[in-house]
C-alpha cells in the first residue's frame, strides 16, 4: 500500500480528505498530515510518504516553496497540488517540479480525486518497475563480469602467457588497468567465512558477500590509483598493486597502509575481519604467476594465527611437519570408541588434545583438514548408522567449507560445535529407545510412516489405552505422540526431497499425508518453507 501525507493550513479541508474518500480501495493509506508548509517538510523528511497532496497558498512556507525544499532531498517523490481559481494558472506557470496532478479545491469530485490516485499509482509503479528491473540487469551484469574477471585471473595465475599483449586488450575490455611499471600481488580472504556466509546479514549468499568485498576493495583502489581487485574462488580475492616506482616514499609501506584501510572497511560493513597475504615486488605480469605461487606458502603461516593479520612474503618463517599417520589411526578408533560410549567429556578430551598437538607441532593445514574430514565422516556414519530417525547434525555442505576455512582456532570451533550436537542427538535418541515399549513404537512409526498413524492405533499396538499411553509417551520424550509424529514424517519428507526426484505428491503420500494441500501447509509450519521452496534451497 502506498503512503500519504495530506498538507493543507485549512483542517477541515484535511478532515474532509480523510473520511470522504475510501483510501484503502485505491491502494493508499494516509500516513500523517501537517498544518503548514514547514511542518510539511518536517514530517516528509521523517515518514517518507509515496505522496504529497497539499495545498498551495500557506503562510509563511507555501506548497511551492515546501515542494522545492522536499523535492531536493526526495525527487521521486509524488505531489498533487491543491489550489483555487486564483492561484490556478500561477501554479501551472511558475512550477517547474514535474508535479503529477493540480486539483482545483473548490469543484474538485472525488471522480477526479481517484482518477489522480490512479495516474499516480500508475506512475510508482513504473518507476518501481524500472528500477528493479535496472537493478536485476546490474546484478546480471555483475555476475557476468565477475564470472569473466574470475577466469581471467585463473588464467594469468594458471598458465604460462603466451601472448600477453591479447590478454592486456581482454582487461582493457573489462576496464582493468594494469599499465603500470611495477606490481605486487596480494591475496585476502574473509576471516570467519561460514558464519558470515550463514548470518542473517547474507543468509548463505555467497554472491552477495563477493559483489560486497569485490565493491569496498575496487573504491579504495580507485582512490589510491594502486591497482585492480578480481575475484578468484570463493572466499578469495586477488589484489594486484600496480604501481610506477617512487623515491620518495616506500611502495611497501604504501600497500600496507591502503591494505590496512581495506580491512578497516570490510570489518565496518561485514562486521568481520579479513587476512591479506602480500607477496614480493615484480616486474611484469608474466611473473605474476610465480609471485601468487609465492604467496600460496603463507596460508600455513596464516592457518595458526589469529584473525585480521597483514601477512608479508618477507616474514615467511615457520617450518611445517607432517603427521604422524600411526596416530592417526589410533586417534580414529579412540575417537570411534568413545562416541560409542556417547562420553562427551573424554570427546572433548581427545579433541582438545588433537588440535593442541597440531598448534604446537605445526602441522600442514591440509593434513589437518584432512583428520578433521575424517572425523566428521565417522560422525555422519555412526549417526545415520545408531539413531533411529537420522538427522543431518553437520550440514551437507560442511565438508566443501572445509577447504575454505584458513583458521585452525575455526576449525576447532566449527568441529567442536558439530561434536556436541551430534552426541546431544545420540543421547536424545537414547532417552527415546530407553525401554522395550518405546522401541516399539518407534519401529512401528518408522516402518508405516506412509499409512494413518492415529493415537489409538498406536495404543492398541503396545496393549495401553489411549489415555495412559499419551502420558507414557510424554514421560519418555517430553512431547505428545501427534507433535513427535509430525515431526517425524517432516523429517522423512526433508530427506526425500533432498535425496530423491520424486514429486511432492508422491512424496506426501511416502509419509502419510494423502491430501498434497495439508501435507505442504504442515512442512510450512515445521520448516518456514513449503517443500518446493525447501528443495530449491537445498539444491542451492
Amino acid at each position: 500500500m502506498l503512503t500519504v501525507m495530506l498538507v493543507d493550513d485549512e483542517i477541515n479541508v484535511i478532515e474532509g480528505l480523510k473520511v470522504s474518500l475510501d483510501w484503502e480501495k485505491h491502494g493508499f493509506g494516509i500516513i500523517c498530515t501537517a498544518g503548514s508548509g514547514e511542518e510539511g517538510y518536517i514530517k516528509a523528511i521523517e515518514h517518507k510518504p509515496d505522496l504529497i497532496i497539499t495545498d498551495i497558498s500557506m503562510h509563511k512556507m507555501d506548497g511551492i516553496e515546501m515542494a522545492e525544499k522536499i523535492r531536493e532531498k526526495q525527487p521521486e517523490l509524488s505531489i498533487i497540488f491543491l489550489t483555487c481559481h486564483k492561484d490556478f494558472d500561477f501554479a501551472r506557470k511558475a512550477v517547474n517540479l514535474s508535479i503529477d496532478e493540480y486539483l482545483i479545491k473548490d469543484t474538485m469530485t472525488r471522480e477526479e480525486i481517484y482518477l489522480a490516485l490512479a495516474k499516480v499509482k500508475t506512475g510508482i509503479e513504473e518507476r518501481w518497475l524500472k528500477k528493479k528491473k535496472t537493478r536485476e540487469l546490474s546484478i546480471e551484469l555483475n555476475r557476468n563480469r565477475c564470472q569473466l574477471s574470475e577466469k581471467l585471473i585463473n588464467e594469468l595465475l594458471k598458465k604460462e602467457l603466451a601472448d600477453i599483449n591479447s590478454f592486456e586488450r581482454r582487461l582493457n575490455i573489462y576496464n582493468y588497468n594494469l599499465s603500470k611499471q611495477k606490481y605486487i600481488l596480494s591475496l585476502l580472504t574473509i576471516d570467519r567465512y561460514i558464519n558470515l556466509l550463514n548470518s542473517n546479514m547474507f543468509n548463505k549468499d555467497a554472491e552477495l558477500i563477493q559483489f560486497t568485498v569485490l565493491n569496498v576493495v575496487e573504491e579504495i583502489l580507485k582512490k589510491n590509483d594502486i591497482g585492480e581487485v578480481f575475484p578468484k574462488s570463493e572466499n578469495n580475492y586477488v589484489i594486484i598493486f600496480n604501481y610506477n616506482p617512487n623515491l620518495k616514499y616506500s611502495m611497501y609501506e604504501k600497500i600496507a597502509a591502503v591494505s590496512k584501510e581495506i580491512q578497516s572497511c570490510i570489518k565496518e560493513i561485514l562486521k568481520t575481519t579479513c587476512t591479506i597475504y602480500i607477496g614480493i615486488q615484480v616486474g611484469s605480469m608474466q611473473e605474476i604467476k610465480g609471485a601468487y605461487e609465492d604467496i600460496l606458502t603463507l596460508k600455513n603461516n596464516r592457518f595458526y594465527m589469529q584473525d585480521g593479520f597483514l601477512l608479508s612474503y618477507s616474514k615467511r618463517e615457520s617450518k611445517f611437519s607432517n603427521i604422524d599417520f600411526h596416530y592417526v589411526n589410533d586417534l580414529m578408533k579412540e575417537f570411534d570408541h568413545h562416541l560409542e560410549n556417547r562420553d562427551i567429556e573424554l570427546l572433548t578430551h581427545l579433541e582438545y588434545v588433537f588440535f593442541d598437538k597440531v598448534k604446537k607441532e605445526n602441522i600442514f593445514a591440509v593434513d589437518v583438514k584432512m583428520v578433521v574430514e575424517r572425523l566428521v565422516n565417522s560422525l555422519n556414519k555412526y549417526i545415520e548408522k545408531n539413531v533411529f530417525m537420522y538427522q543431518h547434525v553437520i550440514p551437507d555442505s560442511y565438508l566443501k567449507q572445509l577447504c575454505i576455512i584458513d583458521n585452525v582456532y575455526e576449525l576447532n570451533e566449527t568441529f567442536h560445535s558439530f561434536l556436541k550436537n551430534a552426541v546431544d542427538v545420540l543421547n536424545k535418541n537414547a532417552a527415546y529407545t530407553c525401554t522395550p515399549e518405546m522401541k516399539k513404537i518407534l519401529n512401528y512409526i518408522t516402518e508405516n510412516l506412509q499409512e494413518e498413524i492415529s493415537l489409538d492405533t498406536i495404543a492398541a499396538f503396545v496393549n495401553m489405552n489411549s489415555s495412559y499411553f499419551s502420558r507414557y509417551f510424554k514421560s519418555k520424550t517430553g512431547g505428545n505422540f501427534i507433535d513427535f509424529l509430525t515431526s517425524m514424517r517432516v523429517e522423512k519428507a526433508k530427506e526425500l526431497l533432498a535425496e530423491t526426484d520424486l514429486s511432492i505428491e508422491e512424496i506426501s503420500i511416502k509419509v502419510g499425508h494423502v491430501n498434497k494441500a495439508y501435507f505442504t501447509k504442515v512442512f510450512k509450519k515445521v520448516t518456514g518453507f513449503n517443500p518446493g521452496e525447501f528443495r530449491k534451497r537445498r539444491y542451492s
